[in-house]
């Protein structure tokens, strides 16, 4: 498999495409054309204008993209994240136009899900006092809007946890952060969480176990992600 190949698949993943077909349908280029520059591993089969569509809807530069293709450069980074002014193929007669391919900065909230801190290996998740909207850490893909999803960054270990945060009462069971009014800030632990109605009991990674009054939980992340993804 190519160099071009290969990163087209994990950026397929990256920008949330499950497969050609979907990206076929961002595209606007056939099935068969990708087909065809999967089987020769390269963009050669494509015209200009294809080319341009595939870097639109994989939200790079065309540039980038045809820099990987000659092997000019090995990859391109997940964190690179650029879109032209209309998604998708475009109106009659801009073709050409070279404002129209012109790529420009995403909104923050498109560029990934929030870094917005990370969890100790004794358990204690600690958030990140200084992040900000604008320039802020992110995971480059994308898990949802809003403030209730966020990532953590696993300590020391390369990896991130993705969470969406629920009430109390949705959740009974497993790994989880949980964030507990302490009398005068709020502490979050990460582990084995187990509820009842009376007392919930976490177990943090270091196989300490912590007893936490119900009636102090402000909130629990539930994971629904990771990233880099596990194949």
């Amino acid at each position: 498999m190519s160099r071009l190949i290969e990163w087209l698949d994990h950026r397929m993943e990256v920008v949330g495409i499950e497969n050609r077909k979907e990206l076929s349908e961002y595209s606007g280029v056939s099935e068969d054309a990708l087909e065809d520059m999967n089987s020769v591993g390269s963009l050669t089969l494509l015209n200009r204008s294809e080319r341009r569509w595939l870097a639109a809807a994989l939200r790079v530069s065309l540039r980038k993209l045809e820099q990987l293709n000659s092997g000019e450069i090995e990859s391109i980074r997940d964190d690179h994240v650029v879109d032209v002014d209309v998604r998708g193929r475009p109106l009659p007669r801009q073709v050409d136009d070279p404002a129209y391919w012109t790529p420009k900065a995403v909104k923050p909230e498109d560029r990934g899900t929030p870094l917005v801190g990370r969890i100790r290996s004794n358990g204690t998740a600690e958030a990140d006092e200084d992040w900000q909207e604008e320039w802020g850490r992110r995971v480059p893909a994308r898990f949802g809007k809003g403030f209730d999803i966020y990532a953590l960054e696993l300590n020391g270990e390369g990896q991130s946890l993705v969470f969406r945060n629920i009430p109390p009462w949705e959740f009974r069971e497993g790994k989880a952060t949980v964030y507990c009014w302490n009398g005068w800030d709020t502490q979050g632990w990460f582990g084995q969480l187990q509820l009842t109605p009376f007392k919930a009991v976490i177990v943090t990674p270091d196989d300490q176990r912590h007893e936490l009054d119900m009636a102090n939980i402000v909130r629990i992340g539930k994971i629904i992600g990771q990233w880099p993804l596990v194949i």
